[in-house]
């Protein structure tokens, strides 16, 4: 998997803001000089790759929490017990939310053969 950086080097042309607006998609290019909108052609692109990352990004998150949660535990004493109990209350929720859609998401791919984008079907 490549990761391409939008820079913040406007494309040539179309990008001065008029009556209507500035197209994002024509001006901001990715670090090899491509157009937004010629590898992202439609909006159903974007959220492919919005959900494709947010499992892992959400996987740092709670990994961060937790830490935090421990770090309060060890030094806030008797107040820093009670925030770390709702800390990782509120983590294992997340938690249980995230797996619960990833697996339902599972299952509806498979029943229904209905390919969704950003899971791929074990």
């Amino acid at each position: 998997m490549t990761f391409k950086l939008i820079s913040t080097v406007f494309a040539q042309g179309n990008c001065n803001q008029g009556a209507g607006g500035i197209n994002l998609g024509d001006c901001l290019q990715l670090s090899d000089s491509t157009k937004v909108s010629e590898l992202y052609t439609t909006p159903a692109s974007l959220v492919q790759l919005i959900i494709r990352n947010m499992f892992p990004i959400s996987g740092v998150v709670i990994f961060v929490m937790l830490f935090l949660a421990g770090f309060k535990f060890i030094t806030k004493g008797k107040d820093g017990m009670e925030d770390a109990k709702k800390i990782i209350t509120s983590t294992i929720i997340g938690f249980l939310i995230m797996f619960s859609a990833y697996w339902i998401a599972q299952i509806i791919s498979l029943l229904t053969g209905i390919n969704i984008p950003g899971i791929t079907i074990i």
